[in-house]
This record gives structure tokens, sequence and C-alpha cells, in this order.
């Protein structure tokens, strides 16, 4: 067996794959196959995928990978507030969104 196969649905879910090992970004080893051509592996969703059972990989978000956005008040170069251009009804531009960064 070759772990290459499945290299598309395995890096999907965030896992590296050679064609003898599946390791997680750290290097942690999450499967392989010892010298006898055995699959040494105790977690389901390789397996799944391993096996063929899993047709499309579920990705899971971490909550340090979402990312908020919240509206401020927009300023110019000097630090002062904008203010809205009123022939532009459709945008208004007193206000821009910004990304809120997530404190661990």
């Amino acid at each position: 067996m070759d772990f290459t196969t499945h290299k598309t649905k395995l890096e999907a879910l965030g896992y590296v794959v050679e064609s003898n090992i599946i390791t997680t970004s750290r290097g942690d080893v999450m499967a392989a196959i010892d010298p006898y051509g055995d699959v040494s592996c105790k977690y389901e969703d390789i397996k799944d995928i391993l096996n063929g059972v899993a047709e499309t990989p579920t990705v899971k978000v971490k909550a340090e990978e979402v990312e908020e956005v919240e509206l401020v008040r927009a300023r110019n170069s000097k630090g002062q507030l904008l203010a809205d251009d009123p022939t532009t009804p459709e945008v208004n531009e007193a206000w821009v969104a910004k990304t809120k960064k997530k404190k661990k």
C-alpha cells in the first residue's frame, strides 16, 4: 500500500503525506506502514479514508482560524475621522471593516 494514492483527501484534513507515513504538521505520526506491509493506524478518520469509506473529508476549523470582522470608523492618514460621501448612497465611507485579532 502507498499512502500517496489518498494524498489529496488526507492533506485536506491537514496531514502531511509521504509514501509510507502520515504525520501532522508538527511531525506526530498518525499512520505508518511497517516493514511487513501492514498499516498501523489508530485514528478513525484516517482509517476511513484508507479503506475508501470516507467520500469527502470533513475539514475541522479551529477556533484560532476563525476571523471576526468589526466595523470601525474610517480615518485618514492624519488619524482624523472621515465623513460619509452623500453622493454615493450605496457605500458608507465613514465605516470600514476591520478583522479582530484573537488573543490566545
